[in-house]
Order: C-alpha cells, then structure tokens, then sequence
C-alpha cells in the first residue's frame, strides 16, 4: 500500500481532504484497496470529532454483506455482525434514511442490537446512506465518545460525500476481487483439463505399447518371413519394401508413444529428456537445434513435464510454421528462479495477429507456465525470427 500523505485538519479543509483521499486510493494498488479505505476512515475522525467510523455494505435484498471498521487510539471498533444478518437499523439505512442519535442510543437501536454493536459510552451517533449505481449501496457510520453532541447538517454532507468516494473505491476492490476469483476458477479448470489430457496420453501411449507395438513388431517378422520365402524378384524386392515400410510405420509408433508419454522424464530428468527431444526432431526435420542448459536441481514431475510440453509446442509451431534452420534453446538456473528460452531464427510472426485469434499453441504455453506462477512472452524482431521466454519464480517451491 502506497504511503498516506501527511495530512493535518489544522492545515487542510474537510474538502481538500477527501481530494487528497481521492487521488491516493486512485495511486494505490487494487489488492491493497481494503487497507487503504480503513486508513482513510481512521484519517478522516478528527475532521468530525469523530472516535469510531465503519464503512456498511448492503445486498440487493438490504441484508448486512459487509464494513470496514477503525477507531481513534484508545477505542475498540465496532463488532461486525454475521454477513447476511437483517435487522431493523438495517432496513432503515437500506430506505435511504439518514440515522441520528444524539444522546440516547436506544432511541435508534432495540437493546439486542445496541449490546452487540459495543455502544455502551456513546454520545452521538450518526449513519449516513448514500446511493451507488442508482441503488442504496450501505451508509457511513460514525458515533462519539466525547465531544459535541450535535451533528451539524455541513458534517452530514461531508460525511456522505466521503462515503461516496468510499464506496467507489470499494466497487473497485469488490470487481478486482470477483475477477480474481474467476481467473483462479479457470486456472482450476485449466490445470484439470491439463491433468485430464495427460491421463489420456498416458493411456494412449499405453495402448500403443503394449498392444500395437506388439503387433507391428510381429507383423515385422512376417513381412521378413514372407521376403525370404520368395523366389520371384521383383515380388521379393516388393515384399521387401513392405517390410521396410512396416518397420518405418513401427518405429513411427514407437517415436509417438514416446512423445504421448515420455518416460525418459522419469527415468533420466528433465535435462536429459529435452536434449532427447531437442535430437528428435533435429533428425526427422533437419533443423540445427544447438541447447545450453545449467545444472538444475531435480524438480516435481508436474513442473517437469509442463516445461517438456512447452518445449514440444514450440518445436512443434517451427516445424510447421517458422521455415527456421536453427534453434536455440536456453535453462538457466539463478537463486530462486528458472529462465527457460527457445529462440529460432525464423520468419517470425504477427504476434498482433495472433493475440487476435488466440493461437492455441501461445495459449497452451501461456496457462502451463502460468500453472507456477510464471511468466510466458512471446517476441518476434523485425529481422526475423521468434523468441520463446518463460520465466519460473519461487522455483524451490517444485524441487523434488
């Protein structure tokens, strides 16, 4: 939370004030909005006498949501009550009523409600309502131990033009807050479509092992049976190409039920499993993929095989899209951090564009690294090529 500006009610007006107020939540981050608006209400008592104020919020159907409450050194602020409570006070700031005691707390408030606000000591007391949006949002409250008993009618207008700026801040932080919720809910939803289709990769790869690896393996040994039995050559030379392309088809398979599920992550570590990858498609696509790779402690298999992932996606789009003849690819490894960078020498792309239509792939790379609180950007030089730069925090958070 930014600093509050020095204020003194000597030296500044009530209006000024609220300016001042204004301007400093405007500065201030949204998480920290909740602590700025107490430290506004507490700012704002000597200007009317005032020993304790809350912030009161209403629902659509007037039932207690929620306040924010301070008191001047030596008070206690008052007791919230449960969130959705109705109670006759309640109905009367919901009305549009403005509430004023002045003396007499009872006279406002049944016993119940008065022993479970703490208004024992309280001389005065005022509620202010004001309206947000076309609806009573909630009221500003502020009551006194000591001092006037009267609350003059200049007081009540600053009061609510107070509560108003108040209230404003506290839709900001209520908006930010729902959208907050919101993005967690999709990084649920993401992280479990994620998990779901690794589950199934898993089992593919399973699939292709144990049964059709099986198969192709055996109908390998039949096409070379079949070769040797021939006489004729130019249907030996066929039945030998058949058995090539048989093998051909087999190891496919097997490079798939790899890259479905690459046990090698398991067995030999993230370093060795994407110089492993790096290699394969180095081979298959002709593409010079050089890598540099610091020592990395052993890290959870979550954030391993999401790194691996993002690797494949992005060896994946140069092959098909990049017409790149070199790769780099960059692990480094600093106190509590991970930079990991794919850098091709490529055609590059309209990044514009693609922010546009949302590339399936960028998006993908994007939600795995956001899954570790990470960081992924995407650049393309004018010259040419693209740059693949995800960025890890709190990496001891994954170690194994």
């Amino acid at each position: 939370m930014r600093e509050l500006p020095k204020i003194n009610e000597a030296d500044l007006s009530i209006e000024q004030f609220i300016i001042e107020i204004s301007n400093w939540l405007l500065e201030n981050d949204t998480a920290d909005l909740l602590r700025a608006i107490e430290s506004s209400l507490t700012a704002f008592l000597p200007y009317i006498q005032a020993q304790r104020m809350s912030l009161v919020r209403l629902t659509v159907d007037n039932r207690f949501e929620g306040a924010l409450a301070v008191a001047a050194p030596g008070y206690k602020p008052v007791s919230l009550p449960a969130q959705g409570l109705y109670s006759p006070y309640l109905d009367q700031i919901s009305k549009g009523e403005i509430i004023i005691a002045e003396g007499n707390m009872t006279d406002i408030i049944n016993h119940d409600e008065f022993l479970l606000q703490k208004m024992e000591g309280i001389i005065a007391h005022i509620v202010v309502p004001f309206r947000v949006k076309g609806r009573i949002w909630g009221g500003i409250t502020a009551s006194r131990y000591i001092g006037p008993v009267q609350w003059q009618e200049e007081t009540i207008t600053r009061v609510r033009s107070f509560g108003q700026v108040l209230a404003s801040t506290y839709e900001r932080y209520a908006y930010w807050e729902k959208l907050q919720h919101k993005n967690e809910q999709l990084a649920l939803l993401s992280r479990h479509l994620m998990d779901n289709q690794e589950t199934e990769r898993r089992m593919l790869s399973r699939e292709l092992h144990d049964n059709f690896s099986q198969r192709m393996a055996l109908l390998t040994i039949k096409a070379s049976s079949l070769s040797q039995t021939l006489i004729v050559d130019s249907e030996k030379q066929s039945a030998n190409a058949l058995h090539h392309e048989i093998q051909g088809l087999a190891k496919d398979m097997q490079a798939l039920s790899r890259s479905l599920h690459p046990a090698i992550l398991e067995d030999l570590g993230l370093t060795t499993a994407l110089k492993a990858e790096c290699r394969r498609v180095s081979t298959i696509k002709d593409i010079d993929i050089q890598t540099l790779f610091d020592p990395i402690p052993a890290l959870n298999k979550e954030l391993s095989l999401n790194l691996y992932r993002i690797l494949q996606e992005t060896l994946n789009n140069v092959t098909k899209h990049a017409q790149a003849s070199a790769v780099f690819v960059l692990m480094q490894h600093n106190e509590d951090s991970l930079h990991f960078q794919i850098i091709d020498d490529g055609i590059g792309c309209d990044l514009a564009l693609n922010q546009t239509r949302g590339s399936i792939g960028l998006i993908s790379i994007q939600e795995r690294a956001q899954l570790f609180n990470g960081i992924a950007a995407f650049t393309s030089p004018e010259d040419g090529g693209f740059i693949v730069d995800i960025m890890i925090p709190t990496l001891k958070e994954y170690y194994e």
